[in-house]
C-alpha cells in the first residue's frame, strides 16, 4: 500500500494516463453489455412464451384435459348436427382419423391448406392465378364434384300418439315411436352375415341361441348395458382363447356390419339423457374403430302388457323414451335405425303377451321372424351387389 501511495505521489502524470485509459475502456464496453442483455432476454422470453402462453391456452381449451388438440385428429362427430331438426337431433358422422384438413369433396389436404388459397401462393398475383385455375377446374369438372358430394342424411320418421303424464324423474312419454330408417334396403341371403357381429344383452343371447346365424359373431351377455359393453371382458378372442373386451375385438378384427341392441337393463339406471350420451359414445367408438362398417341400431323391444302396467321402471313408456333418444343418433348413411319392436307388438305397441314366456324375452321359435326382417333390411355396398 505504501508503494502505491509513493508511486501516485512521485508519478502523477502516469496515474492520470492510466485513469483515462480505464474510463475509455469502460465507456466502450458498456454498450456491448447493454446490447447483449436485451437480446438474451428476448430469446428467453420467446422460448418461455410458447410454454406459458400458447400452450396453456391450448391445454385449457382442450376437452381431453392436457392433450394438445393439434396432435389429435378432430372429432367430427360433434359437428354432425341435423340442420332444421330439433336441438337434440344429433347424428354421428365419419370420424376424421386422417391427417390434414378435410376438403369439401371429402378428400384430405396433407398441408392443411385448401388448394388455391392465399396461404399456398407466394404472392398476391400467384393467389389470383391459383384461384382462376381452380375456378376453371371446377367448371370443367362440375359433374364429377356433384357425384362426389356427401350423401344426404336421412332423418328419423316417427309414429306419433297422445302423450301421457309420467311420475318418473328419469323418463317422460315422448309421444313418438321411431320407425325404421327409410332407405332402399336390399334382400340378402345368409352369407351377408359372414362379417357381421351382434352385440347386446339377453335378447341378443337368445338371437345367438335360436336365430341359426351360425356364420355371424355374437358379443352378447345377459345383463349387459351400454355403460359396460366396451370394457367388460366377456368375449373370447379366437386367437388367444382369452376373455377380452368388445373394445379389444373392435380394434383387432374387422367387421362389415355391426348390429347393436342394449337398453332393457338400463331402464332403472339414471335418466334418458345419460343413456343417450353413453350410447352416443359407443357409436362414436365403433365408427372410429370400424369406419367401413354399417351400423344397425336395433330398437329396444318392449315388454308385455302385464309387465307394462305393473312396473314403474320396466315399462314401455320408458322404453319408448330410450328408443326415441337413440334414434336421434342415426344418420341413414353409416348408422341405421331398425324398429325391431314392430315385429312383435300388439295394437297398443306392447310386446304381444303370447310371444313371451317371462314378459320380457321371446320364445325360441319367434327369433326366425327377426332374422327374416334383417334379411330384407340390408344395406348393401357396391362391392357386395
Amino acid at each position: 500500500m505504501k508503494k502505491i501511495k509513493k508511486f501516485v505521489k512521485n508519478c502523477p502524470l502516469a496515474v492520470s494516463i492510466l485513469c483515462s485509459w480505464a474510463i475509455i475502456a469502460a465507456v466502450e464496453h458498456l454498450p456491448i453489455q447493454a446490447q447483449e442483455t436485451p437480446a438474451q432476454d428476448a430469446v428467453r422470453q420467446e422460448d418461455n412464451s410458447w410454454v406459458s402462453g400458447e400452450t396453456q391456452e391450448i391445454i385449457a381449451g382442450d376437452a381431453l384435459g392436457g392433450v394438445i388438440s393439434s396432435n389429435r385428429a378432430p372429432d367430427l362427430s360433434e359437428q354432425a348436427i341435423m340442420k332444421g331438426d330439433e336441438a337434440d337431433d344429433v347424428a354421428l358422422d365419419t370420424p376424421a382419423n386422417q391427417s390434414g384438413t378435410s376438403l369439401g369433396d371429402g378428400t384430405q389436404s396433407d398441408s392443411g391448406v385448401q388448394p388455391g388459397s392465399d396461404a399456398q401462393s407466394g404472392s398476391a398475383a400467384q393467389s389470383e392465378n391459383n384461384a382462376s385455375s381452380e375456378a376453371d377446374t371446377q367448371s370443367d369438372n362440375g359433374s364429377d364434384r356433384k357425384e362426389d358430394a356427401k350423401p344426404k342424411k336421412i332423418k328419423p320418421e316417427y309414429l306419433t300418439y297422445e302423450k301421457k303424464k309420467t311420475d318418473s324423474p328419469w323418463y317422460t312419454d315422448p309421444g313418438k315411436i321411431p320407425l325404421t330408417t327409410a332407405y332402399d334396403y336390399q334382400k340378402v341371403k345368409k352369407d351377408y352375415f359372414d362379417d357381421a357381429v351382434f352385440i347386446g344383452d339377453s335378447r341378443i343371447v337368445g338371437m345367438n341361441d335360436y336365430s341359426g346365424l351360425t356364420n355371424a359373431k355374437f358379443f352378447a351377455k345377459t345383463g349387459l348395458t351400454v355403460y359396460n359393453l366396451l370394457d367388460e371382458e366377456f368375449v373370447k378372442d379366437p386367437n388367444s382363447g382369452k376373455n377380452v373386451s368388445v373394445s379389444y375385438m373392435m380394434q383387432h378384427y374387422t367387421y362389415g356390419k355391426i348390429y347393436l341392441m342394449v337398453g332393457i337393463n338400463e331402464l332403472g339406471t339414471g335418466g334418458t339423457k345419460r343413456f343417450q350420451e353413453a350410447y352416443k359414445e359407443v357409436l362414436k367408438k365403433f365408427r372410429q374403430w370400424q369406419p367401413d362398417a354399417v351400423i344397425y341400431v336395433q330398437s329396444i323391444m318392449g315388454v308385455s302388457p302385464k309387465k307394462d302396467k305393473s312396473d314403474p321402471v320396466f315399462n314401455n313408456t320408458n322404453i319408448r323414451d330410450k328408443n326415441y333418444a337413440i334414434s336421434k343418433l342415426t344418420d341413414g348413411i353409416h348408422i341405421f335405425y331398425l324398429n325391431i319392436q314392430e315385429l312383435y307388438e300388439d295394437k297398443d305397441h306392447n310386446l304381444t303377451q303370447d310371444l313371451t314366456f317371462d314378459d320380457v324375452h321371446l320364445y325360441a321359435q319367434h327369433y326366425d321372424r327377426w332374422v327374416k326382417y334383417l334379411k330384407t333390411h340390408a344395406v348393401v355396398k357396391g362391392e357386395e351387389k
